[in-house]
């Protein structure tokens, strides 16, 4: 429904039937309708149909006339409840602008599509309003801890709302224990808080130097000779200040000014709260949000106090809160992330301090029953180190005894006991002989229970089982002694499996794995398996007395193979046709 009402037509001249009939055919005309009917025609009332971009409205005229005053009232409505459409717009402006012209006054007594979108906006702006609120109060009780309004705030803010919430407590006491400032602030005190700075003396002020032994006020009539002379006169000014207040207290009215500057001049920023605390959540600068939430502040003041709005105004204000919606939700979405972000690292950083605690404490218990006892208790971690130095020294020490062998390629991994794997390979490159050595283990830090590293060596048919024993120790409680006592001796069973275990494989390496170097390895593939493996002395008596290998055979297969004889001197050659080796050949040419 949409009512107003025009006052005092500006000419006398008024005939209520031909001045509604000219009012609704503009209408019409403007509006480019079709449809246009007076249903109910009574001398002080008229009513009329009026269609609109297929929409209906109900159009009525009121006249009410004495002998001061005229006054045509309007009444607009649609047969449905739907007030929001455009349609109704148009058509209450239009008729309100055919008329304005004409009348002294024109006065709106009602508008529900106003009223919706005033509805509409006000929702908005409690959003916006209330989402600030919330995003400033999570920052500074993060940054600054749940006593930060009365720490931080000035004393004018807080002296404001004190008052405030005393009403609000009183009226609402199941909310009287909770912190309700924010919830009440004013929307430019909002801004306010954003822009805050708070201010502490300049290290080199008049005020204090650097160690705080001087005292600028001794002397109260002469500055501190420690000051320079810029120092001095501001010094002197503001002790005059001062003394004038002091002599008069109502004087501080005339010379606050002169007293604020005075005290700035000594003063440097202590927190700034944008650039310290709000800056690095929000994607545009303090100048910017400043500006938009000016703006937000006076459209919210013209929606909370009833103040008429079109649909250009509903849109302007919907765009402004949108976007300045849009700021706070990704300010507050970035700080969300941020601080569970800072909750995980924390509650990381507390669980590992706890675990550290809890090493040492059972650290501590240990060298206790040790020093008490004469038993040592390991945990899983150090019984792993312990097994891991003594499996490693003794690969160490074998793979060194090997390490000239260019014909070898020997990989050690270092074993974590967790689980079973080979921690050592060794592969003749020549013959394609491999040796593995394969960890089974088990451990059991539990007090007294022995654990085993079961080490396994696999070469050529053969299998070796080597069990390297600890066995944990154990203590109990005497009472009537009052301390601890050994149960089982802690004892490590390692140094003979691991000798036997080197000395087998050492002999596994002699007897499968022989020592050749690459020039006695034939150019020559094997017949029977294709590999360039036939071993080859060019001097047959070495061969005969190394005895390792016959001349020819293939060290892959077995086969043997017949290569070429020297014509001139029977010299075995590096190939497999007859031919003449390298000195009789030097011969014949130099004949």
């Amino acid at each position: 429904m949409i009512k107003f009402v025009m006052i005092n037509k500006k000419n006398n001249r008024f005939d209520f039937y031909s001045y509604t009939n000219e009012i609704m055919n503009n209408l019409k005309i403007e509006l480019e309708s079709n449809g246009l009917e007076f249903y109910l025609n009574k001398e002080t009332i008229r009513k009329a149909t009026f269609e609109y971009k297929q929409k209906e409205f109900l159009i009525n005229f009121t006249v009410v006339a004495t002998s001061e005053t005229i006054q045509l009232k309007v009444d607009i409505t649609l047969p449905t409840k739907d007030t929001s459409n455009l349609e109704l717009h148009d058509v209450k402006i239009k008729i309100k602008d055919l008329m304005i012209g004409e009348w002294e006054q024109c006065v709106w007594l009602e508008d529900s599509q106003s009223e919706l979108f005033a509805e509409e906006l006000y929702k908005k702006v409690h959003n916006v309003e209330n989402s600030l609120r919330r995003l400033i109060n999570s920052i500074l009780f993060f940054k600054l801890g749940g006593d930060w309004w009365g720490n931080y705030m000035p004393a004018d803010l807080i002296n404001k709302y004190n008052q405030r919430n005393d009403q609000y407590r009183r009226r609402t006491p199941s909310f009287d224990n909770i912190h309700t400032n924010l919830m009440s602030i004013d929307t430019g005190d909002l801004i306010r808080i954003l822009s805050y700075k708070t201010y502490k003396l300049r290290k080199n002020s008049i005020f204090r130097d650097d160690d705080m032994e001087s005292n600028p006020f001794e002397g109260f009539a002469e500055p501190a000779n420690a000051l320079s002379r810029d120092e001095k006169e501001k010094l002197f000014h503001f002790q005059s200040t001062m003394n004038s207040i002091f002599f008069n207290s109502k004087s501080i009215d005339k010379l606050h000014l002169n007293l604020i500057e005075a005290l700035r001049d000594q003063m440097e920023v202590d927190k700034d709260f944008w650039k310290d605390y709000f800056c690095p959540w929000f994607s545009c600068d303090f100048r910017r949000f400043s500006g938009l939430w000016h703006e937000f502040t006076t459209d919210r003041n013209h929606v909370a106090h009833n103040k008429l709005i079109d649909v250009k105004l509903s849109d302007k204000f919907n765009k402004s809160m949108t976007e300045l919606q849009k700021l706070i939700t990704e300010a507050e979405g970035k700080f969300i992330t941020y601080t569970e972000t800072e909750a995980a690292n924390y509650l990381e950083e507390i669980k590992f301090e706890a675990e550290a605690m809890e090493r040492q404490r059972v650290q501590d218990w240990k060298e206790y029953i040790e020093e008490e006892a004469g038993v040592r208790i390991l945990d899983e971690s150090e019984i792993i180190e312990k097994y891991q130095d003594y499996i490693s020294t003794a690969f160490d020490e074998l793979i060194d005894n090997f390490y000239y062998r260019t014909d070898l390629e020997i990989i050690y991994f270092e074993p974590d006991l967790k689980e079973e794997c080979d921690i050592l390979v060794i592969k003749h490159n020549l013959i394609g002989n491999d040796l593995k050595v394969r960890v089974i283990p088990y451990i059991d830090s539990s007090e007294g229970v022995t654990s085993t590293v079961t080490l396994e060596v696999l070469s050529e048919g053969f299998k070796g089982t080597f069990n390297l024993d600890y066995t944990n120790g154990e203590v109990e409680y005497n009472p009537d002694q009052t301390n601890y006592m050994p149960l089982v001796q802690d004892y490590w069973n390692v140094a003979s499996a691991l000798s036997k275990m080197e000395k087998i494989i050492s002999s596994l390496i002699e007897r499968h794995f022989p020592e050749i170097r690459e020039n006695e390895i034939a150019d020559v593939s094997c017949k029977a398996c294709d590999s360039y493996s036939i071993y080859y002395r060019d001097d047959l008596s070495e061969a005969e007395e190394d005895g390792k290998f016959a001349i020819g055979q293939c060290l892959k297969c077995g086969k043997n193979n017949t290569l070429g004889v020297c014509m001139r001197c029977d010299r075995i050659l590096n190939q497999e046709d007859d031919g003449l080796c390298v000195s009789c050949g030097e011969y014949i040419e130099s004949q």
